[in-house]
């Protein structure tokens, strides 16, 4: 229950930035990238992976390949201005086709180099940790 106040928190937070700004940085978001993350935990392992963000303006489908876990987490995304934040998670096959279940939020702010740097959290423990999305050129 407490990821739906944080994604709509969130998604009120990005909402409030100026158009031209959002158009111009969001433009360059849609692509692959190099993954590289850790948790904050000090038993937490690095992991690394790939992403693909696909969209424009400030819409975003996110998929992520974890190389550590074999694991591919989908999800969705609102980006304005330099700051994108998106919920991840597995998708669950139900009575009615795919339902989606967010498992973290991430909050990645644009460098002028093009990457990706974000936090983030675990909907449903007190995990939390760091990422990085280069992209691939």
């Amino acid at each position: 229950m407490r990821l739906p106040i944080v994604l709509a928190f969130a998604a009120v937070s990005i909402a409030t930035g100026p158009a031209s700004a959002e158009q111009a940085s969001t433009a360059r978001l849609a692509g692959d990238y190099v993954m590289a993350g850790k948790g904050h935990d000090p038993r937490d392992s690095a992991y690394s992976g790939t992403c693909s963000l696909r969209g424009s303006g400030n819409a975003y489908e996110v998929s992520c390949f974890n190389k550590d876990t074999r694991h591919t987490y989908v999800g969705k995304g609102l980006a304005s201005g330099d700051t994108l934040a998106i919920f991840i998670g597995d998708r669950l096959r139900g009575d009615h086709g795919g339902v989606f279940a967010g498992e973290y939020l991430v909050v990645y702010r644009l460098r002028p180099d093009g990457v990706l740097d974000g936090t983030w959290v675990h909907a449903d423990s007190a995990a939390a940790g760091s990422e990085t999305l280069t992209p691939v050129r």
